[in-house]
């Protein structure tokens, strides 16, 4: 994990999405472009049968990916996930959930970056690919008609 303080320096806090899936940063190395991530998978997500509902595997592949392209990105652009494409390969029960997420090309305006979901027996049991466009960082819209 010898690139950790690149994440303090992009997210000084977290976002309340990655809050809320139990994000936490196990690994990170800028220059293989590559983290591993854990998350809770809470009851609180889970669908009727008792699984991890898919949508929420999806946002904790899609936090990895985009954490990772963030750091990437610097502070000069903001990307943003264009193109998600999910296979889910079986079912995730509460518990641990890790996700390794790594870039794969890096044009100046496009990322694209695959991620792997892993239960909490250590089996993979989603997997993703993503293309993400790089837009430049601009102050955020206060409100104001002026």
């Amino acid at each position: 994990m010898p690139d950790r303080h690149l994440l303090r320096d992009v997210f000084p806090t977290p976002a309340r999405s990655s809050v809320s899936l139990g994000f936490e940063l196990l690994e990170l190395d800028a220059k293989a472009m590559t983290t591993r991530v854990r998350f809770n998978g809470s009851a609180e997500f889970t669908n009727p049968a008792g699984y991890i509902q898919g949508g929420y595997l999806v946002a904790m592949m899609d936090d990895a990916i985009g954490m990772l392209t963030t750091v990437k990105a610097g502070n000069s652009k903001y990307p943003s996930t264009v193109d998600l494409h999910t296979h889910f390969l079986r079912p995730v029960r509460t518990g641990v959930i890790e996700v390794a997420a790594r870039l794969r090309n890096i044009g100046r305006a496009m990322i694209f970056a695959e991620a792997d979901l892993f239960d909490s027996r250590g089996k993979e049991a989603a997997r993703a690919t993503a293309s993400l466009t790089l837009n430049p960082v601009k102050t955020p819209a206060g409100g104001s008609d002026a």
